[in-house]
């Protein structure tokens, strides 16, 4: 299981080799990634997971109450600390959102294989929906955030496949398989789509970081090590058992999430100091997820 890791370090490092020998426009990846490879992904596995109620609202539960923990750890330090409302923000979201999709996913399927990747996908779709709102509302508070934010949530497809998955389940409805065959293979092409968007996106970020680096060193802290310890209290406090309970933990590992590097160039809020929270804090959790691997196994 710890060698789980390493086919995501190869498939990363072949996208950072890619954008340093030539220069790679992400945006249009990214699109496709987010209104197309990971609906599907959302979809076909909300369609046909064997997951029950009972496994899927304690895990739900866990990815709100670390949200809400570390939203609450991220307040008092920022209060504490006298932060303005830039460096709060800079803060919150490098601390509160893990990079569940490019990473997250990759490696609950490759530890724990299509039941693990099933639990993920149910992880990324609530982390994704709080980062869309959180996340949103405070890189861009200083331009009438909430508004945006909401936009932005009703705006992307995984809401909405996540709904009609879940209604054709209640209905017992299946796709055919000429039909539901395609869009399995889209959706799990995101997982290595995903890896090289990543390595790409690092690459391109690699020149922002060295200015900033003592300045990261306390979200890292946050996002690599305290958050799996609060996942672990909130997973005993929940009920959580068996794979969810790994899975859970594996998640909260996550280093911080590469959206949010998007989110503070979009909205001009700390971009070099958040992507250098995000660079850093990728390249220790490859040790960081290594040594916890070891532990769960």
């Amino acid at each position: 299981m710890p060698t789980a890791i390493i086919p995501i370090l190869l498939t990363v490092a072949l996208g950072f080799a890619l954008e340093s020998y030539r220069r790679m426009e992400v945006r249009a990846v990214s699109t496709i990634v987010i209104y197309v490879l990971l609906p599907c992904l959302i979809f076909t596995s909300l369609l046909t997971t064997k997951l029950t109620l009972g496994e899927v609202l304690p895990l739900m539960g866990v990815v709100v109450g670390l949200t809400l923990s570390l939203w609450a750890l991220g307040k008092v330090v920022a209060r504490a600390g006298r932060f303005d409302a830039g460096r709060e923000s800079y803060l919150l979201i490098t601390t509160i959102f893990m990079n569940a999709g490019n990473m997250g996913m990759p490696v609950a399927l490759y530890a724990f294989g299509n039941n693990g990747l099933d639990l993920a996908v149910i992880w990324v779709l609530v982390v994704n929906t709080l980062s869309n709102t959180i996340a949103v509302y405070y890189v861009s508070r200083h331009l009438g955030g909430a508004r945006q934010a909401m936009r932005t949530v009703f705006t992307l497809p995984t809401l909405y496949a996540a709904v009609v998955a879940l209604g054709m389940r209640n209905l017992h409805l299946a796709l055919p398989g000429y039909l539901l065959d395609p869009l399995q293979l889209l959706g799990k092409s995101v997982i290595p789509v995903s890896q090289l968007l990543l390595g790409i996106q690092l690459a391109k970020s690699r020149a922002q970081v060295g200015e900033h680096l003592r300045e990261v060193i306390f979200p890292n802290a946050v996002r690599l090590l305290l958050s799996p310890a609060i996942a672990l209290a909130l997973a005993v406090l929940l009920g959580l058992h068996g794979l969810a309970f790994k899975v859970a933990l594996l998640l909260a590992a996550m280093p911080t999430g590469i959206n949010m590097a998007v989110y503070a160039v979009e909205f001009d809020a700390r971009p070099r100091l958040v992507a250098t929270a995000v660079f850093t804090s990728t390249v220790a959790s490859f040790f960081t997820i290594t040594a916890l691997l070891v532990m769960l196994r």
